[in-house]
């Protein structure tokens, strides 16, 4: 990256910072997930019911993970015949499955948030108290904007216009 490139703080360049940073944080992990056996919509999954205690419909995760109910059932199928998930028809709503990770699944969830404890122990390297709250402040800043710029997005196109 040239100087110039670097000292640019335009609103653009910073934009540009905070996507690529993001992109390879991502890269970073996946690289690292490799090491539990499954791909990453399965991961996903597995630390979306071990956040939620289980008892979930096929069609909460489909949405949580943007993928369609039946990409999930194949993937609790062979997350099942894999060894990670226990799955059972819940008593009192036939809709949900009640879905427990076995020692093999705890130990995946287990090995991933030490990787992403590592991840962004690396990330921020450096930071002392004071910085990672300011960058924090910034950052709250920034969702609270991209929030308004959603909603007046979302008016305008309830409305069917187009606002510049």
């Amino acid at each position: 990256m040239d100087l110039e490139k670097a000292n640019d703080i335009s609103a653009r360049n910073t934009v540009h910072k905070m996507i690529t940073t993001m992109r390879k944080h991502h890269h970073v992990f996946d690289k690292m997930r490799e090491r539990t056996g499954l791909g990453r919509s399965a991961h996903r999954m597995l630390m979306i019911l071990s956040d939620t205690g289980g008892d979930l419909s096929q069609t909460y995760l489909a949405e949580r993970l943007e993928i369609s109910p039946a990409a999930v059932a194949v993937t609790l199928k062979k997350m099942e015949t894999d060894g990670y998930i226990l799955r059972k028809t819940n008593t009192a709503d036939s809709r949900f499955n009640t879905i427990a990770l076995t020692e093999k699944g705890v130990n995946i969830v287990e090995l991933s948030q030490n990787m992403f404890n590592t991840i962004d122990e690396a990330v921020f390297e450096g930071f002392n108290e004071q910085e990672m709250a300011q960058f924090n402040g910034y950052m709250d800043r920034v969702q609270a904007n991209i929030r308004a710029l959603e909603e007046s997005v979302d008016t305008v196109n309830n409305k069917g216009g187009i606002s510049t």
